[in-house]
């Protein structure tokens, strides 16, 4: 049998992450140009606030190469600024070259998709 070592490096290196994805507390309420809108349009107008649908992407990313091995995402929660998820995704990382980045979203009818935050 033939090993390689730099495989068998790479497989020594890894750990598999769970990453829990709880809830979002108070999202941004965003109109569909991506401004804040707390005090309705550029502050001219008050305005029921619309309640977002939002749902959580997460990308497994290679940091050097900015290269994505993975991606999931939640379930949308329908009509919520304060959404829980309590969803569990598990990856396969290697802690020195894997970065996992995290985006909020609305889906949003009226476009394609509002993104609401990165982390």
């Amino acid at each position: 049998m033939k090993l390689d070592s730099q495989s068998l490096c790479v497989q020594e290196e890894s750990r598999i992450l769970r990453v829990k994805v709880v809830s979002g507390i108070d999202l941004a309420k965003k109109d569909i140009f991506g401004a804040r809108n707390d005090n309705g349009i550029n502050g001219l107008c008050k305005r029921e606030q619309k309640q977002r649908d939002p749902y959580v992407k997460l990308s497994l990313y290679v940091a050097d190469e900015n290269r994505e091995l993975a991606l999931v995402q939640t379930k949308t929660i329908k009509k919520t600024l304060n959404p829980k998820w309590n969803e569990e995704f598990y990856f396969r990382v290697n802690p020195t070259n894997h970065r996992l980045l995290f985006e909020v979203f609305d889906e949003n009818r009226l476009s394609e998709k509002t993104l609401n935050g990165l982390f």
